[in-house]
């Protein structure tokens, strides 16, 4: 328990710079013959059945859970090395401006939405029967957030992607429950979750970045690319890639009052 105190203390507020580290991850990919891709792209090929078993495939993926200053930082390192990915922002971390040059630059920005989680944490709902009760209204309000993101920033956001919260851990009911609906996926013209099986079945190693001190899990997406996997999914997180001092005490600060306030009644 201490230990992961002073590993989350380290991590927030002094983690230096691994924005190189990032580069040469995707430098290591291109060198070694893989083609690289978002979430959307990799999504096409699939749709055109370019799936080839003798090309190997790195996709990308940043969840923007917190940090817009890393976020830019690892968009222009992309930039330079012809790198598309996928950016999923939440409606606390949105930036209109950046994704519309995320778009611009030839990678997506979508939409991070947990509609399940903020509607139980505001209402109280300690059960999945809860929220399955509600579910109808739940699905009316992630429809109305992203036709909104839609219409303020004209993308296509076709594409989205759950975010993960310590209510969706308790209720034992993750964000994507509320897609399981194909008629609402239909009405929205939502092509895509992330975590689809028509999309994941292709994935052959899965990645994602963590706090100091292991940086990755289950293992290191190096080792992946070394090994030549045929498809390397990366999902990252920019708070892993940089201290923010500033912002990751908000944060936290505001994460510990929402579990105060869920657990309480409040």
């Amino acid at each position: 328990m201490l230990a992961s105190i002073r590993n989350r203390i380290y991590s927030d507020f002094f983690l230096p710079s691994r924005l190189n580290e990032y580069r040469e991850m995707l430098l290591t990919a291109q060198n070694r013959g893989y083609e690289m891709h978002s979430i959307r792209s990799f999504w096409r090929l699939i749709q055109a059945g370019g799936v080839r078993p003798e090309q190997k495939y790195f996709i990308n993926r940043h969840d923007i859970d917190t940090d817009l200053s890393v976020t830019r930082c690892m968009w222009e390192i992309e930039q330079e090395l012809g790198v598309p990915a996928s950016y999923y922002f939440r409606l606390s971390t949105l930036d209109f401006e950046l994704m519309k040059e995320i778009e611009a630059g030839g990678s997506e920005a979508s939409y991070h939405y947990e509609e399940i989680a903020s509607d139980a944490k505001l209402r109280g709902y300690k059960s999945k029967e809860a929220v399955n009760v509600h579910m109808g209204r739940i699905q009316r309000l992630f429809a109305d957030n992203l036709i909104h993101l839609r219409r303020s920033t004209g993308l296509p956001m076709e594409i989205v992607a759950s975010h993960g919260d310590f209510v969706n851990r308790i209720l034992g009911l993750s964000n994507h429950a509320l897609l399981q609906n194909k008629a609402l996926r239909e009405s929205l013209g939502i092509e895509l979750e992330v975590y689809d099986d028509s999309f994941m079945k292709y994935v052959t190693s899965r990645h994602s970045d963590m706090i100091y001190p292991k940086f990755y899990k289950p293992t290191s997406p190096f080792d992946a690319i070394q090994g030549g996997q045929h498809v390397i999914y990366f999902l990252s997180h920019p708070r892993h890639w940089r201290a923010n001092p500033k912002e990751n005490l908000l944060d936290d600060i505001n994460r510990v009052w929402e579990g105060v306030r869920y657990k309480v009644n409040l």
